[in-house]
């Protein structure tokens, strides 16, 4: 396998995580449309149609991200990867991972409780300290993934310059 089929392969598992974030998102709304006397929103579907349209994009198109992610290199059905590749694919991976498992949900999760919130005519001050440190949480989750996926190289090249290369 080359990086770039590595890294396709966690794009498609983590399509198939998309879909399951999805539902959960669902499964929040209904929560919130229950709650006696609330107005419902529609935020938790709208992500949830956005992670299912991000699924559907990412399992059919994995090697397209992994081209954009790794640069091309000649296929080979080994897997030989030098220390230096293995240590890109697997900051890239890594950080997709911060990004779909930490940032999307709890960021999304955010969204979706200040939306409603405003819409039932609460200030967002009277959500609680709690929220709005989650709200920062998931930024920092997604600078920290986007940061992974984007700097891979000069991180992998940093941890392997005292080290095997």
């Amino acid at each position: 396998m080359t990086p770039q089929q590595i890294v396709g392969l966690a794009v498609r598992l983590f399509a198939i995580w998309l879909v399951l974030t999805a539902v959960g998102a669902v499964d929040f709304g209904r929560v919130l449309d229950s709650q006696p006397g609330a107005e419902p929103t529609a935020t938790p579907y709208v992500f949830a149609a956005l992670y299912a349209i991000v699924a559907v994009l990412l399992w059919f198109f994995p090697m397209l991200v992994a081209h954009k992610l790794v640069p091309r290199t000649s296929f080979t059905d080994n897997l030989r990867l030098s220390t230096r590749e293995a240590a890109v694919v697997a900051c890239i991976i890594f950080g997709l991972f911060a990004v779909v498992v930490f940032a999307v949900p709890t960021l999304s999760r955010y969204i979706a409780i200040a939306v409603f919130w405003v819409r039932n005519g609460q200030p967002l001050a009277d959500m609680g300290a709690g929220a709005h440190a989650s709200f920062v949480q998931g930024l920092i989750y997604l600078a920290v993934g986007v940061f992974l996926i984007v700097r891979a190289r000069s991180l992998a090249d940093r941890m392997l310059r005292d080290g095997e290369a």
